[in-house]
């Protein structure tokens, strides 16, 4: 059973079919999103989560809990931006804002991590609901930078037989573990992606969620589509690559 700071499941990545023993290779992964959980930023958390083999931000998060995630597990770190851009650090000489030390940007990027094997892509930002610009798009910005990614993933399906494994996210799909609001429904893009590249997983925040009873996960065509807020720790099963 999957919950918040417990060990998931194992389930197969990158196809809906079984894969032979001698293929498979279980992955923990550590998920984040939005808000800072005191059970993460913890001293004591090499110790707890020795297991964890990445980590995966999923946006709205300051810079320095993901550095301190990069520092205190030693393991590597992917995140997209949030809407509200918490992760960017400005520079106090310049004023321009770079990425968290020691973590990769997914923002319309398709990455093979080396450690895993594991296929992650990510999106960043939510819907366009205000006037105050940053990490806010409509669905044809969203379109444009699934685009972007549209070469490197056609040369995963020749090259590994896939497209990708894990798809980062802040924004959630429309229809699926979203809200009705401007600010915290889906991208109906997003939806087309998952079923035209059918990762075995989509991790997503943006939702906040107050109640344990709440629905969090969700299987969408053959996805799983999974709210992280404000963590979950996942173990997969996945491909060799």
């Amino acid at each position: 059973m999957w919950s918040a700071g417990s060990a998931g499941r194992s389930m197969p990545c990158g196809s809906d079919a079984p894969m032979p023993e001698e293929m498979r290779e279980p992955v923990t992964v550590l998920a984040v999103s939005d808000q800072i959980d005191q059970r993460i930023y913890s001293s004591s958390i090499r110790s707890r989560m020795d297991d964890v083999k990445m980590v995966i931000g999923c946006g709205d998060l300051p810079a320095r809990y993901l550095e301190f995630l990069a520092d205190a597990l030693d393991k590597p770190v992917y995140f997209v931006l949030g809407n509200h851009m918490e992760e960017w650090t400005r520079d106090p000489q310049s004023g321009k804002p770079y990425d968290p030390m020691g973590c990769v940007n997914l923002d319309a990027r398709v990455i093979a991590d080396r450690s895993t094997g594991l296929i992650l892509a990510g999106l960043p930002g939510s819907p366009r609901y205000s006037g105050e610009g940053g990490q806010q798009f409509a669905e044809w910005q969203m379109a444009l930078k699934i685009g972007r990614m549209l070469p490197r993933l056609v040369r995963n399906r020749l090259r590994r037989g896939r497209w990708l494994d894990i798809l980062v996210t802040h924004a959630p799909p429309r229809g699926v573990n979203d809200r009705d609001d401007v600010a915290h429904r889906g991208f109906a893009s997003i939806a087309w992606f998952l079923r035209r590249f059918k990762p075995r997983y989509h991790l997503h925040g943006h939702i906040h969620l107050y109640d344990r009873n709440e629905l969090y996960r969700q299987r969408y065509h053959t996805v799983e589509v999974i709210n992280v807020y404000p963590y979950q720790k996942l173990t997969l099963d996945c491909e060799r690559s």
